[in-house]
């Protein structure tokens, strides 16, 4: 009987503690997001198909201000605009935290807007944002139902609302949920403004080996298949791969694509290669990222190969 009341009070002890710690993170996520929720376009992510949508939102900001910071994460893949700018974004790709952005030069007393582009190839994904303006003050606007979806592209659109019309957004929940929980914040990659944009010095077309997953017998496997390839030669370069997508497609596509420094690379059977989702009404889709490359290889022949510097 003794042993059983001191497991009990194990527990009872545990438990409280437990709760307390809980309560403790959850008010340090309060404070970097204030009641900011996770939201997603409205969509059946059970059909596993790729979605690509536009979260808007308008706001008025006051005279009186400390600065202008903005704390979002689109997973998997996202791009922030602000004031018609882009300010940044990233694929997440199992990095999960918090960017952070002080888009202060570019806030304006009155009337603003954000605007975050979020892809996501199997359509599953959650976005969460907040903006604050002053030091011991809530977050001045975060994702809530107040904001828009927006699932065609128009170049008015991190401006001004598409004419279109908007829909309301799917919450996945508060935080902490699902795989996010309590998030670090970190500086965001910010954006490097577009001076000149690249195109390839030369291209060939060849017959690739790409590593599939395939499920045999209820048994996911990879598999490697042939497919078309053009590879784009820029030389030994940098910048952010841009993909201008080729004739009309009645479906957006999911455009495949890795990148190599030597033509030795385009043959070798390598990890599985990166998705880009086409939205509707979209003609190019820029990679969020700066990486150092020479090749560019498109599978499938839907899209050309850019690099913008």
């Amino acid at each position: 009987m003794r042993r059983l009341t001191v497991a009990l009070v194990f527990i009872v002890l545990f438990t409280a503690a437990f709760s307390q710690l809980y309560r403790i993170y959850a008010k340090k996520f309060y404070d970097l997001t204030g009641s900011a929720q996770w939201i997603w376009a409205p969509h059946r992510i059970s059909r596993n198909q790729p979605v690509v949508f536009f979260a808007a939102r308008d706001f008025t900001l006051p005279a009186h201000r400390r600065y202008t910071q903005i704390k979002v994460l689109g997973d998997p893949e996202y791009v922030l605009y602000f004031n018609g700018k882009e300010i940044g974004g990233r694929s997440v790709r199992g990095d999960l935290h918090l960017d952070f952005f002080d888009v202060s030069a570019s806030a304006r007393t009155g009337r603003n807007r954000i605007l975050v582009a979020a892809r996501s190839v199997s359509g599953v994904g959650g976005l969460i944002a907040s903006v604050d303006i002053s030091p011991g003050l809530e977050a001045f606007v975060v994702t809530d139902p107040q904001w828009k979806i927006f699932r065609r592209w128009n170049d008015q659109l991190p401006m001004v609302d598409a004419p279109e019309g908007a829909l309301a957004p799917m919450i996945v929940g508060d935080p902490p949920t699902g795989r996010w929980n309590f998030l670090p914040v970190k500086p965001g990659p910010v954006a490097p403004p577009v001076e000149r944009v690249l195109q390839p010095k030369a291209e060939f077309a060849f017959i690739a080996n790409v590593p599939v997953i395939r499920t045999r017998s209820g048994v996911e496997v990879t598999v490697t298949e042939k497919r078309r390839a053009v590879a784009y030669d820029f030389g030994p370069t940098s910048g952010r791969v841009r993909l201008r997508l080729v004739g009309t497609q009645a479906v957006p596509p999911v455009v495949n694509v890795r990148q190599a420094n030597s033509r030795e690379e385009l043959t070798i059977v390598e990890s599985t290669p990166r998705p880009f989702v086409f939205g509707e009404g979209e003609k190019f889709v820029t990679d969020p990222e700066v990486n150092y490359f020479r090749y560019v290889v498109v599978y499938g022949g839907r899209a050309r190969a850019e690099v913008v510097q």
